[in-house]
């Protein structure tokens, strides 16, 4: 009887513990999406010209924060524990929501200190998303399939149901955008003191924090994120974009090259020796890509063309993230019982190249059912290959390691949104001249995009099909 409560206790803690990551990590991911539509009223309201060109830094120094500190935070979660890098960053990330919030309402120093809060923000997201699967192989072992399958979801959502809710919320004000984030804050801190009190970490040992590996990073994924973000602005081969770039591929040069002479570096080298390591991120990448572009492109697609309103756009959108429930939990089970995972990663990518191709077909006249079809197809590809995907990526890493290959994901991840989202405007862009030659050329706009979005997916099988399955692979 007693080994029987102790029992149901230990999966209650479990179960609390998981529903405070996939909190946190809803809550990063969907403020990375829901503050685009509020970028004109901003503007408007701070008297910008009613432009979007200064007050854009509130969606990009976010990305930037996020994007360049997330391997350091993996670093530290190793050397000082997941539990209080995670906790910290819920607490930065809900605190500097509240303040940015209430510059809508109080006078805390205009549009620059919005700016600076908003990067301040963007740390305690990358916190929170670096902690996120190293909590899970470390805190769930047992369960590890569908809880990544579960926080995978959740990264999803929340990056799907960003630009849906932020133009809901908008129609009172902007600041409810960020006020949100506060009840939802204050919950996962404290379920997340409560269920992890005591949990005993498996980490390695602490190391030496790499400087110049740090350095390195941050100059290529700031050069990185900021060239794919303001191309569609600047122009891809612009003066700027060249030195972004070139910039970029020098410091990811000097990266490699620096890291294999540290005893102690940022990123494991062992890791990222491993091809199945590099083939699954690389699929995740590309997926991401994928499925960031589009999440800009639907609401416009099914607002300007189709005609939904927000509030019937926001419910439609819904069917994506329904797919991906539908057999996000399974395929988690799956990989628990069986270690089984490169064959669903494969079959994931096909089934979501198989929903864009359904979007190049969307037209002025393309029903209700069609559009749904294609989004539950795109929710559950995505959601069986980014879940098989991580799953087997994550069995890599040795103890201690968790951390370090949760922030390489990430890595991966972000980078992969912001390149989809500047390869699919532009597409977008070049095909938004139509209208004036064509009538109803705004739908032709929209097809090669989804097109590019199915190239990505099918990049992603082939990267897929260089993987196999390891529970331990020797050095």
């Amino acid at each position: 009887m007693e080994e029987h409560t102790r029992g149901t206790s230990e999966r209650s803690k479990s179960k609390m513990i998981l529903f405070s990551i996939i909190l946190g990590t809803f809550m990063a991911s969907l403020d990375a999406t829901i503050v685009a539509v509020a970028l004109p009223t901003i503007a408007a309201e701070f008297s910008t010209g009613g432009t979007t060109t200064e007050v854009s830094w509130i969606l990009l120094g976010y990305t930037l924060a996020l994007c360049c500190f997330i391997l350091l935070w993996g670093k530290m979660g190793t050397n000082y524990g997941y539990r209080k890098m995670f906790l910290s960053g819920v607490c930065l990330f809900t605190i500097m929501s509240l303040m940015i919030g209430l510059t809508g309402t109080v006078d805390l120093g205009g549009l620059k200190t919005m700016v600076v809060m908003r990067v301040i923000q963007g740390m305690g997201a990358g916190m929170i998303t670096s902690m996120g699967l190293a909590m899970v192989s470390s805190y769930l072992p047992n369960s590890r399939g569908r809880a990544v399958g579960a926080i995978t979801l959740a990264a999803s959502a929340g990056t799907a149901f960003g630009p849906v809710l932020g133009g809901l919320l908008c129609n009172f004000h902007w600041s409810y955008i960020f006020f949100i984030n506060v009840p939802i804050g204050i919950l996962c801190l404290v379920t997340s003191a409560v269920s992890m009190k005591g949990v005993k970490e498996v980490r390695g040992e602490k190391q030496r924090l790499d400087i110049v590996g740090v350095i390195l990073m941050i100059v290529m994924m700031f050069s990185l994120i900021y060239y794919l973000n303001s191309a569609n602005k600047n122009g891809w081969f612009s003066d700027i974009g060249v030195v972004l770039i070139v910039t970029a591929f020098v410091a990811a040069g000097l990266m490699v090259w620096w890291e294999q002479k540290m005893p102690e570096p940022l990123i494991s080298v062992r890791l990222m020796k491993i091809k199945d390591v590099v083939g699954t991120n690389l699929v995740s990448m590309l997926l991401f890509m994928a499925m960031a572009g589009s999440y800009l492109l639907l609401p416009y697609y099914l607002e300007l063309v189709l005609g939904y309103s927000t509030l019937e756009m926001g419910l439609i959108l819904v069917a994506n993230s329904v797919g991906m429930m539908l057999v996000g939990p399974t395929v988690g089970k799956i990989s628990d019982k069986t270690g089984v995972n490169s064959g669903m990663v494969s079959i994931g990518c096909l089934i979501a190249a198989v929903s864009f191709l359904m979007m190049n077909r969307f037209g002025e006249n393309t029903g209700l059912p069609f559009v749904i079809i294609a989004l539950l197809l795109m929710g559950m590809g995505m959601g069986i290959a980014l879940v098989a995907s991580t799953n087997l990526s994550m069995r890599f890493a040795e103890s201690g390691e968790e951390g370090q290959l949760s922030s390489i994901i990430n890595t991966f991840r972000q980078a992969g949104s912001s390149a989809g989202v500047a390869i699919m405007e532009s597409v977008f862009a070049i095909g938004i001249v139509l209208p004036l030659v064509i009538p109803g050329g705004l739908v032709y706009a929209f097809r090669p995009a989804f097109f590019v979005a199915c190239l990505f997916c099918l990049a992603a099988f082939v990267c897929s099909r260089f993987t196999k399955d390891r529970e331990i692979v020797q050095d």
